[in-house]
């Protein structure tokens, strides 16, 4: 359960319950929105937080039906293990009270036409070996490949940290001290592979994890597919407890230094006076001031609705409405009653691959001889060991698929629970297609399968506010990955961008993205993380340095 003290569940309470002053302002409670708070709260700032779902966390938090639970958005994190950044960063950021589980030694499997599968393990080198035991004549691509993502790595670091600087540092730095780091954004994974190997089935295997930032390779910033593949190097972890612990340890945190969250209260806008973001106005018409203001419900959603008409229209921007979503999805959340352990179920994920092409990124539903290209399988009660299965051995899973936008645009104005019935006619026949689908590939699990339900773009829309139902925010290019105006600053005094739009993508680049934006608030922030990897050890709020934050020149530079 969420620590209720600091939470305020209904609208009508906010002027009641909303006392004193705040340092900052921060609207959305996904994992950027989380992370920055709770970094700011790790220095004493008091942050009030703003969410229009009633249920805080974004894509971390889970949802029952019929005594099964699952998660929305966490299948996967890699990075978590001791000495791991961005596992060192949660551990700090929630007091050490989240643990995450390694998955399992093989963390997932990709099944591809004629039988072929490969293995991916929790161990660099193996994996190596796996990818040169399939490809014996591509030994030298692969060590190549393998250079590539470390190097890219390497210079990603410079890369993030100039995200928290003014723009004209970034461009100037940019063009004198990373050069050759910053080629790997701009150019498309596709590029890089066809330098390194013309072996078509190589280069698909190598790209097969693209559905973890949602861009094919012809279209995706290699910078984003090396980060992603070396995030899983030592494999995948899942957090003990579920999806929700997340959250409910990075509000504990900002709860501790005096801060709190409003549920059920969506922000109609930014006030801004005199070029300066002063404060927050709620759709139900109350105000809210404080120093710093900071948006983490995504670039689309800050320019269109939430600033005043004439930033919109500046050149910042219309660059930034400008960057095209990632894609639109479907999950079918499944029920099981039995062992499906001993029927082929996993801890590991599993992917299932109609083609050897990787352009075939979207299933096109309105077809209905087409069958879908990519489904990504996952167990998550399997994963959890606090997960108790009883006596009916009741587990959970998960299928996700990508689907075209158009295919769900005309009922966007619909309410849940209120659609068309043409609408819900529709959302029966993509579901039974991938019922169908599933049970051609794993009969016996579907044998014990006694619930089933359909999340379509049109739900992530409306419970976390995602443009088109885009899961990964901004779609993953090299022209979203080189804009110098997408950033954690803004034209705008006092006002920041939080989250996986100025970060990457998935929990963790959500998370990268909410800690820039503190650190560019609180530098503080960007320097403790230094001292997080260094010392390979949490950080208790106990360890921290009080310091001046109300409005205090001292805490916000």
């Amino acid at each position: 359960m969420q620590p209720e003290e600091f939470i305020i569940r209904s609208p009508n309470q906010l002027s009641e319950k909303l006392t004193g002053s705040w340092d900052a302002i921060v609207i959305g409670s996904g994992m950027g929105g989380m992370a920055c708070a709770a970094a700011l709260a790790k220095y004493g700032a008091r942050v009030l937080i703003f969410e229009q779902h009633y249920v805080a966390g974004g894509f971390t938090h889970t949802f029952t039906r019929k005594g099964f639970k699952w998660d929305v958005g966490v299948h996967c994190i890699g990075e978590m293990g001791q000495g791991d950044l961005p596992g060192e960063i949660l551990r700090w950021l929630s007091n050490n009270e989240i643990q995450m589980k390694q998955m399992s030694p093989i963390y997932e499997t990709f099944h591809f036409p004629d039988g072929f599968e490969i293995t991916f393990p929790d161990s660099r080198r193996e994996f190596q070996k796996n990818l040169e035991k399939a490809f014996p004549d591509d030994k030298a691509a692969i060590a190549k490949y393998f250079k590539l993502v470390r190097d890219v790595v390497r210079s990603s670091k410079v890369y993030f940290g100039l995200k928290a600087m003014p723009e004209i540092v970034d461009r100037v730095l940019s063009k004198t001290l990373f050069r050759s780091g910053r080629r790997y954004w701009g150019i498309t994974t596709q590029e890089v592979l066809d330098e390194i190997t013309d072996n078509e089935k190589l280069k698909t295997v190598l790209t097969g994890q693209w559905g973890y930032y949602g861009s094919l390779p012809s279209e995706s910033s290699f910078g984003i597919h090396a980060l992603t593949t070396r995030h899983f190097w030592n494999g995948g972890y899942y957090p003990v407890g579920g999806a929700e612990v997340i959250a409910n340890s990075l509000l504990k945190t900002v709860g501790k230094s005096g801060g709190q969250i409003c549920l059920r209260s969506p922000i109609e806008k930014v006030i801004v006076k005199n070029g300066k973001a002063v404060g927050v106005r709620t759709v139900g018409g109350d105000e809210f001031f404080a120093p710093k203001i900071i948006s983490a419900t995504g670039v689309n959603n800050t320019v269109q609705k939430l600033l005043p008409n004439e930033y919109r229209q500046t050149s910042w921007g219309v660059e930034l409405s400008s960057l095209k979503q990632s894609p639109s999805y479907v999950c079918l959340n499944l029920g099981f009653e039995g062992d499906i352990l001993a029927v082929g179920a996993t801890v590991s994920n599993q992917w299932f691959f109609k083609t050897w092409s990787m352009e075939d990124e979207v299933w096109n539903i309105e077809n209905p001889d087409d069958e879908i290209p990519i489904i990504y399988l996952s167990f998550p009660s399997l994963k959890d060991p606090h997960h108790d299965p009883g006596p009916k051995m009741r587990n959970t899973g998960e299928a996700v698929t990508f689907v075209p936008w158009k295919a769900f645009e005309k009922w966007k104005n619909t309410r849940r629970g209120k659609r068309d019935p043409d609408y819900l006619e529709f959302k029966k026949t993509v579901e039974d297609r991938i019922l169908r689908q599933l049970r051609k590939l794993i009969p016996a699990i579907m044998d014990k399968m006694v619930y089933h339900e359909l999340s379509t773009p049109l739900s992530a829309s409306f419970f976390t506010q995602a443009p088109r139902g885009a899961i990964y925010g901004l779609e993953a290019t090299p022209r979203r990955f080189t804009s110098f105006r997408l950033r954690t600053r803004t034209p705008i005094k006092n006002f920041y961008l939080a989250g996986g739009d100025v970060g990457t993508l998935g929990v963790t680049g959500a998370m990268l993205g909410g800690v820039l934006s503190a650190g560019t608030i609180n530098y503080r922030v960007l320097s403790q993380l230094v001292g997080v990897k260094r010392q390979n050890r949490p950080v208790e709020v106990s360890d921290q340095v009080p310091v001046k934050v109300l409005g205090g020149k001292e805490s916000y530079k």
